[in-house]
């Protein structure tokens, strides 16, 4: 650290300190680029990700400078393979590099393109480059060239770039580079998780502890289960029928650890509609998970697959929404003893004796555990 006082070190602790906390890629950049402009002042400073088999620049970023225009960026584009720190890759890939590292101010003036076109329009007589590190290594090519790097370009319009200057900012690249990648790492996770969240919050996520209070509640669970057990509020408390009906699955799970039956999900039907409410069982945390899955049915498509006849199905039907031999031969337009007639069959394929006990196995074999609210 030949060139650096105690000042410069603890400026540089002070801008890792800044970058280290910032998790958003957008302001990454943005932050980056005010922090290189801190630690070397310059005119301006710019961070761009380059393709460097086109040469093709996107999401350049500029500190200082409003001017960047279409032309510019034509003709960086089109000049691209004239600037000498490109010509000098892969040795240039890494670590801090002047323009005036590789050619002298006069060879610099005949670049018709990167100076005549560029850089001197600008008033810039020099540059300093670094590229951070791809976070993946495997993207670099045979050639040790990465398809694409993000780089930072610092301009001045004199030769006046120190030692020092070019000390700090390699002191500052494993730390761009970490930091870039911990961003990028932490948006993943970000997005990962709010994609869970909007999942669960489909399903409608519901955590009580072992007492029943809830300790977390889905907007969309709360709207389920004011919907289905007609209540104004479920955000504290679970409806009293669902809480006992989650100690009957845990005793069964704690007497049955090896039942089948004892995973099976506890499902409402309203008209058109099936609540599926499935419970996870948390020992360690002491908590009950409920996952709660709304949809559309067909209630009579799922009656027919109880073996029944069309229209024993369509009696069957009318019976579980509790209606009265009259109001179902009137909507199936038939006559009251053909009704008794078709629960008759269906008592006797069933082996029961009345409506109730025809409705409670009918609930029984499609997995319902709520008789069907009436229409």
């Amino acid at each position: 650290m030949d060139f650096l006082s105690d000042r410069d070190i603890q400026l540089l602790n002070q801008c890792i300190q800044q970058i280290y906390a910032i998790h958003d890629f957008d302001t990454f950049r943005v932050e980056a680029l005010s922090i290189v402009h801190r630690l070397v002042p310059n005119d301006f400073c710019s961070f761009y990700s380059t393709n460097i088999q086109s040469g093709q620049i996107s999401n350049i970023l500029f500190h200082n400078f409003n001017s960047y225009t279409p032309e510019m960026e034509r003709i960086v584009y089109q000049y691209f393979d004239e600037h000498p720190i490109v010509k000098n890759m892969p040795q240039t890939l890494s670590g801090v590099h002047k323009i005036s590292d590789f050619i002298s101010q006069q060879e610099l003036h005949a670049l018709e393109g990167l100076y005549q076109q560029y850089l001197r329009t600008m008033g810039i007589e020099d540059q300093i480059v670094f590229f951070v590190p791809p976070a993946n290594s495997r993207d670099l090519q045979f050639t040790g060239i990465p398809p694409t790097l993000d780089g930072f370009a610092l301009h001045r319009p004199q030769r006046n770039f120190t030692e020092r200057d070019r000390q700090i900012l390699n002191l500052l690249i494993p730390h761009l580079f970490q930091a870039s990648a911990n961003v990028r790492h932490y948006q993943q996770l970000q997005q990962q998780s709010d994609l869970r969240q909007q999942y669960l919050d489909h399903l409608g996520l519901v955590i009580v502890d072992v007492d029943g209070r809830v300790r977390s509640i889905a907007p969309q669970a709360i709207t389920w289960l004011e919907t289905y057990f007609q209540k104004s509020s479920y955000s504290s408390k679970l409806p009293d029928n669902l809480w006992s009906w989650i100690k009957n699955r845990v005793n069964y799970l704690t007497d049955r650890l090896n039942s089948c039956e004892a995973c099976l999900p506890l499902r409402i039907q309203q008209v058109d509609r099936e609540l599926t409410i499935r419970l996870v069982i948390e020992p360690i945390a002491e908590e009950y998970l409920l996952l709660l899955e709304e949809r559309t049915i067909s209630s009579l498509h799922s009656l027919e697959l109880l073996g029944l006849s069309q229209r024993e199905t369509e009696v069957l039907f009318w019976v579980m929404r509790g209606k009265d031999n009259k109001s179902i031969a009137s909507k199936m337009n038939i006559t009251n003893s053909t009704v008794r007639s078709h629960l008759e069959r269906i008592y006797s394929k069933w082996g029961v004796q009345s409506r109730t006990e025809a409705i409670s196995l009918a609930l029984d074999k499609l997995g319902f555990s709520y008789f069907l609210p009436p229409e």
